[in-house]
């Protein structure tokens, strides 16, 4: 591989902190970790990338705010002066497979087309009280995976600042796209209700996407490229109704990245990745397969209630990117929650973790 192919992939690695998924909505996870891929390879040279990312999300704490709560405390206090049943998420296992194209027409202008596959994964705990007052009784269950496309994205990237197009030491690149809704939306449970929005695998909405990515290069690598790269970025995301009324809540990813070249091939990097979503909304359409409000079972779950969406989180990611050569790069990552604030009751990421492979064509 020539220096200019290595400068390439390791100026084009910072830009791929933005943050975004695909069937993002309660949660921390968001359509830009599948785009963040596909940017990483775009690079400085015309042609065409393909890269493949796996990321898994694993789940396991519920908050209320900042603090932590256990399952049976939210069931119980859900459950407090009423009988009936009231369901909690204790485990959740969200993995995508994404492919990401992408072409640079020129030295300024690239296409970015985004396409993951989902695979989701819940455990719950049920709390049942027969009569007011009564003794609650709990039981485990494990939910049906739900599995299959998302929805698509389609990103355009332009340079609109850089200082020299051969090993760039300043860049900034905006972007403009949309998500398209590809990806299933109604998948039901055994009763015929709607499975949770954040389960499902696509939203049924199309939304628009924003970002804005910089790159600043510091110090000399034995090569003649740059020895530090910072590279802040922001990806924000903006939600329209589904045909069943329900919105997603708007998402702001911010994230800088910050990475130290070991050698021509090798990176290490440290970033802080932060996500900001709004509440989601529905206008109380009815879904007329179950009867109930669409994604909605206030009673009855701690999920199907919009007022426990929305949320502000950060985390530190230590990561790597190896340039294997003849075009490809290997990259990697591991994300440690180091803050998190939900609205209402929510369960939050506990471990997030990455893999891309990279292939200049």
């Amino acid at each position: 591989m020539n220096k200019k192919r290595i400068l390439a992939f390791a100026l084009a690695m910072p830009l791929s902190m933005m943050t975004f998924n695909q069937q993002a909505v309660a949660s921390e996870c968001g359509l830009s970790c599948c785009i963040a891929a596909g940017v990483d390879g775009i690079g400085s040279s015309v042609g065409l990338t393909v890269s493949m990312q796996y990321d898994t999300m694993l789940m396991k704490t519920n908050k209320q705010g900042t603090t932590k709560v256990a399952p049976t405390t939210i069931i119980s206090n859900e459950l407090t002066g009423r009988a009936g049943g009231y369901a909690v998420s204790t485990a959740m296992t969200m993995q995508k497979i994404a492919t990401n194209i992408a072409y640079r027409m020129d030295e300024d202008n690239a296409f970015l087309l985004t396409t993951p596959y989902v695979i989701n994964d819940m455990d719950m705990m049920m709390g049942m009280k027969m009569m007011a007052g009564s003794n609650i009784s709990y039981s485990n269950m494990k939910m049906d995976t739900i599995r299959g496309l998302g929805d698509m994205s389609l990103l355009y990237i332009r340079d609109v600042y850089k200082d020299a197009d051969i090993r760039t030491r300043q860049r900034l690149t905006l972007g403009i796209g949309v998500k398209a809704p590809t990806g299933k939306s109604k998948a039901r449970n055994s009763q015929g209700r709607l499975v949770h929005m954040m389960m499902q695998a696509g939203t049924n909405s199309w939304d628009g996407l924003l970002s804005a990515n910089g790159t600043l290069a510091f110090g000399e690598n034995e090569d003649g490229g740059a020895q530090f790269l910072l590279a802040p970025s922001l990806f924000y995301q903006f939600n329209s109704k589904n045909a069943l009324g329900y919105k997603v809540g708007n998402r702001l990813n911010y994230d800088i990245s910050a990475r130290y070249r070991v050698t021509s091939t090798f990176n290490v990097k440290l970033d802080l990745n932060g996500v900001w979503s709004q509440h989601d909304s529905t206008n109380g359409t009815i879904d007329q397969p179950s009867g109930l409000v669409a994604y909605q079972n206030v009673n009855g779950n701690v999920l199907d209630n919009v007022a426990n969406t929305g949320l502000h989180s950060m985390f530190i990611s230590p990561g790597f990117q190896w340039v294997a050569g003849d075009g490809w790069a290997v990259s990697g990552e591991y994300r440690l929650p180091v803050y998190q604030k939900v609205n209402g009751t929510q369960q939050v990421t506990d471990h997030w973790f990455f893999f891309r492979v990279t292939k200049a064509i």
